[in-house]
């Protein structure tokens, strides 16, 4: 069959769908990644006059620490000195719930860690109370894959060093890309071998994901000697989500004593990147029609992955599909400005020709 009329077929087919209902357009929408108004691992260490008291107070902390975290995620820095002070009995009002990770008393003293998850309603009301402006950062977790090359080549994937160590030491359960490192163990192995991680074979690292379902995989790694140095550090991030890769640039290190800070500043950068496409603006929405080019039929997948991935596009509805061109309606949070910032980072072009708005890849 020549190609132009399998095409056709294909688009033929989707339309088929879409009309019988079965190809949901509401499918097309960015899926919530997690709770925003949840905050992990706030740690406490409370003195009282006895242990129910210590206890009490351990709580009111693990409040007012998780309140602070959510207000450096949610808050624009400009804007958070303008918040009005909440006492205790208001700051419990927008509390919904504490769970207790893990905790143990002492005569006096209470030491825990906690997991805080707040009202939406009531915390938006007092954030937009006082006229700051209040986002939102949706979270994307990813799977670090940390690999040593040394003068015999790398290292096994098992393998126990100060790199490995240097990314499971990061505290990071409150980050926009909280992070998993890879086990290494058999199962890892069985799924991808060091050689096929230092390339970034998709095929492996597909493999590997379907243990660890990561929106993101992070391939790090570190050459040189373990015991001498000097050390190079490099890498790529792969999103699983919407087929994108990207080299992570090289650094220089004197020693193995610089990798703690190379892991901070490496995952540091990742988030940062990840900021830009994950924070949504909610007091603005609006919607916009499109037009995306279609060469093949790739191109609309590329298209529908990328949209996918960025929270700030609420719901996509397809108007029209065809061979050559599909016609899209996007309701989205943020201004148009903003918009075309945020797609241009996750891989997509908005822009104006004429009267109409035209959306394809990079």
């Amino acid at each position: 069959m020549p190609i132009g009329r399998w095409f056709s077929t294909i688009v033929a087919a989707l339309l088929a769908a879409l009309a019988a209902g079965t190809l949901s357009v509401g499918a097309f929408a960015q899926a919530p990644a997690g709770n925003a108004y949840a905050v992990d691992g706030v740690d406490v260490d409370a003195t009282g006059p006895d242990p129910v008291k210590a206890r009490d107070q351990g709580i009111r902390d693990a409040r007012r620490k998780a309140l602070q975290i959510l207000v450096d995620r949610m808050v624009a820095p400009e804007d958070r000195a303008r918040l009005p002070q909440v006492n205790d009995a208001q700051l419990e009002s927008m509390v919904r719930g504490v769970e207790f990770v893990r905790d143990r008393s002492a005569p006096g003293r209470y030491i825990a860690t906690l997991n805080v998850v707040f009202a939406p309603d009531q915390v938006k009301a007092w954030m937009s109370g006082s006229g700051a402006k209040v986002v939102e950062t949706v979270q994307k977790p990813a799977l670090v894959v940390p690999l040593w090359k040394g003068r015999d080549g790398l290292q096994p994937l098992d393998d126990r060093n100060a790199w490995r160590d240097a990314w499971q030491q990061l505290d990071n359960p409150n980050s926009a890309v909280p992070l998993t490192v890879m086990r290494g163990d058999q199962t890892d192995q069985g799924a991808m071998s060091p050689e096929e991680a230092y390339v970034g074979d998709i095929s492996a690292l597909s493999r590997l994901n379907a243990r660890y379902r990561a929106p993101m995989i992070i391939v790090v790694t570190v050459e040189g000697d373990k015991a001498s140095g000097p050390l190079t550090v490099s890498g790529l991030r792969y999103d699983t989500q919407t087929g994108q890769r990207s080299e992570i640039p090289k650094v220089s290190l004197t020693d193995s004593k610089q990798l703690p800070d190379a892991a901070k500043k490496a995952h540091a950068k990742v988030e940062e990147d990840w900021r830009g496409i994950a924070t949504v603006r909610r007091d603005s929405q609006d919607s916009l029609d499109v037009i995306v080019p279609i060469r093949a039929l790739g191109d609309w997948v590329q298209v529908r992955q990328r949209l996918g991935s960025v929270p700030s596009v609420k719901n996509v509805a397809v108007k029209q599909l065809e061979s050559d061109r599909a016609e899209l309606r996007l309701d989205y949070f943020g201004t148009t400005d903003e918009l075309q910032r945020t797609l241009a980072q996750a891989g997509l072009v908005l822009a104006k020709d004429a009267d109409q708005w035209r959306l394809q890849p990079r």
